[in-house]
């Protein structure tokens, strides 16, 4: 009756229920370190050897921000020999991503004190109820994982530059396979996190191909869209929900109750005033006096319980259902609470919803790289574009990674959803024999004839055309093809 996802969600919080309540932070720590992306033999993980090689990194050339990160850096920038310079300063650093691509698990443990003592000070760490109090939590090591990304990036344009290109595409595939594994961790933070930086990879990748593609082989794109990158796999089935927070929740919600089962009026002040203080600074004022009320009204301790459980295995179920299945317009179990009987469980709990936006963002990266490394392979080998992305199917690339995860498929009845292999539809297509503009967040660019366009419809489901890239989360079309940052930088919009 219910999928493997599922099932691993009620599992597990049947268990999360028997070993944390009344234990605290110690509680929480095995629990979170007894997960599939944490546990395993020392061989298996790559987390020391990764982050060994991190703490090795000499400083960047600027502090990371807006106009410095792993979506900047390339060769026409204006500090290119500085990031140059130190790309091949810190090389030992292309083992390790290597190394750490063949590994079964990153492995990171959680807790602080569970890190080499040069880790802690380097802020390598995932910790979780610093001081304490369990709603705090520590994940410095993503700021790492954003410097290597700069230096990945960095140096596989590099190579590109040097015309060392199978080496190149080696160290960014297992780049992306890498921040891949950091995807599987056990928080919303953390996934998110990590998703993004993912997508950003992909957009990397793509640029890479435009920029270098006379230089990299047909079987290289070959090898790339038909093996390598449909590795990535992002569905349902392969990307799991995050089950550290409902752990850490299900642990508060112990603390704030007495041994009777009944709201514990202080606690209720003191946590939950200092929980919903730090999501929302600015509503400490009167805070206190609010959650100090509600103890008086709220439900007790076990059915509280049932109510986050509730919320999460609703939230399984949506995540194993295909896209845009007619029960996924329901309200949640989460809208259903009751702001005031389940005002605890509904703040201690994180809302994941953005997750599966951001899921079938990275799922839509993926299969359009995988697509755009194909139709550079055809373009390679034939001299022009396919008429159609079916051209380059078998030979270069299976026809199932052609779904955009934002173009619904048109259905008569409901039951035709049992009777398709993919929920969605195909990219969108068009080969370009004159110049045609395109709108990008940064101004107008152009994209030279003899091109070829493909593009995801995006948040709103609609079709623009492909010539005003607003990007899937503002809700307008999604360029894949030709990359969009290439464009811009063709067009002088961004240095």
């Amino acid at each position: 009756m219910f999928g493997r996802s599922t099932l691993t969600g009620l599992i597990v919080a049947a268990i999360v229920v028997q070993t944390t309540a009344g234990r605290g932070r110690d509680a929480v720590l095995d629990q979170l370190n007894a997960t599939a992306s944490v546990q395993g033999t020392k061989e298996a993980k790559a987390w020391e050897g990764f982050f060994g090689a991190c703490l090795e990194l000499t400083p960047p050339p600027a502090p990371l921000g807006e106009t410095f990160n792993m979506n900047t850096v390339w060769p026409g920038m204006p500090s290119w020999n500085g990031v140059d310079a130190w790309a091949e300063e810190n090389e030992h650093m292309e083992g390790a991503v290597l190394e750490a691509a063949q590994r079964v698990v990153i492995g990171l443990p959680y807790g602080a004190e569970r890190v080499p003592a040069n880790f802690r000070a380097a802020g390598i760490v995932a910790d979780v109820g610093a001081g304490g109090q369990l709603h705090r939590l520590n994940f410095g090591y993503i700021d790492t994982v954003r410097v290597e990304t700069v230096w990945a990036t960095a140096y596989a344009y590099k190579l590109l530059e040097a015309g060392e290109t199978q080496r190149a595409l080696r160290l960014t595939m297992a780049q992306l396979v890498v921040l891949r594994k950091f995807c599987d961790r056990e928080f919303l933070e953390e996934k998110i996190a990590f998703m993004s930086m993912l997508s950003g990879g992909l957009e990397n990748m793509r640029d890479m191909f435009y920029s270098y593609r006379d230089k990299i082989s047909v079987n290289q794109f070959r090898t790339l869209a038909s093996d390598e990158i449909p590795f990535l796999r992002a569905d349902a089935t392969h990307l799991l929900m995050p089950e550290g927070d409902r752990v850490v929740a299900l642990a508060l919600i112990g603390e704030l109750f007495d041994s009777n089962g009944r709201p514990d009026t202080a606690k209720f002040r003191e946590i939950l005033t200092d929980i919903q203080a730090e999501r929302e600074p600015l509503t400490r004022f009167g805070a206190s006096r609010y959650w100090e009320e509600i103890s008086h009204i709220h439900d007790g301790d076990g059915t509280s319980r049932d109510r986050l459980n509730l919320i999460y295995d609703d939230w399984w179920r949506r995540w194993r259902m295909r896209a845009y299945h007619p029960m996924l317009e329901a309200d949640t179990e989460l809208q259903r609470a009751n702001v005031v009987r389940h005002g605890a469980v509904i703040l201690a709990i994180r809302d994941i919803q953005e997750l599966f936006l951001q899921r079938d963002v990275l799922e839509t990266e993926i299969n359009g790289t995988a697509i755009a490394a194909a139709l550079c392979g055809y373009r390679n080998h034939f001299g022009v574009f396919p008429a159609s992305p079916k051209k380059t199917y078998a030979q270069f690339i299976g026809r199932l990674m052609n779904a955009d995860r934002f173009r619904p498929l048109t259905l008569r009845y409901e039951q035709d959803w049992i009777t398709y292999d993919r929920d969605v539809e195909e990219f969108h297509y068009q080969c370009l024999s004159s110049p045609t503009s395109i709108d990008t967040p940064m101004g107008r660019a152009e994209i030279p004839a003899d091109e070829c366009l493909l593009y995801s419809v995006g948040g709103d489901h609609e079709n623009n055309g492909g010539t005003d890239h607003t990007g899937i989360v503002a809700g307008g079309d999604f360029v894949i093809w030709p990359p969009v940052k290439s464009l811009e930088r063709a067009a002088g919009l961004v240095d």
